[in-house]
């Protein structure tokens, strides 16, 4: 039935639904609103964080139905990335990564994701509107240019919002 090159994630990997339900509350009770989710089918992604301020990134990797490790290789060793993530893979947890939403940043992202065989998850914090979007889960397609020009344009517009310009 499975693929046996993708076990499913360790059952102790996944966060208890509690824990989960109670760092969405904290948010929204600091006034932020939590649009889209990870199910936990996907639990094999790199979540590409845009987030502002420091504890808006550990706060989303808190609200994830799975457990979430920071990728802690620099962003521009691909290689290294793509092994840390495959090993984060096989102790069932997902990954995470805050950008600035650079060129070479996303294109770094995405080939360490290809190498992985890992899905990206792309998130980010609307500062005017108060809302977190988690975009659904994407595989990376042959064409890392097209990925690459799409997170662009994604990560844009909540810089805009936010009044950063160097992304745009």
């Amino acid at each position: 039935m499975g693929d046996p090159h993708r076990p499913a994630p360790n059952p102790g990997q996944r966060r208890p639904g509690w824990k989960v339900k109670l760092c969405r509350g904290a948010v929204e009770l600091l006034g932020w609103q939590l649009r889209g989710q990870l199910p936990p089918q996907f639990w094999r992604t790199t979540l590409v964080m845009w987030a502002p301020k420091t504890w808006q990134g550990r706060a989303l990797a808190a609200m994830m139905p799975v457990k979430v490790r920071w990728i802690e290789a620099p962003m521009l060793d691909v290689e290294g990335r793509g092994q840390e993530s495959l090993l984060h893979f096989e102790q069932g947890m997902t990954n995470a990564t805050v950008t600035q939403a650079t060129e070479d940043e996303l294109r770094a992202i995405v080939h360490a994701a290809q190498k992985a065989k890992s899905r990206i998850t792309l998130c980010a914090w609307e500062e005017h509107r108060k809302f977190v979007h988690v975009h659904a889960p994407f595989k990376t397609s042959p064409f890392p240019d097209r990925d690459v020009h799409y997170m662009h344009r994604y990560f844009a517009y909540f810089a805009k919002t936010a009044g950063a310009q160097h992304t745009v």
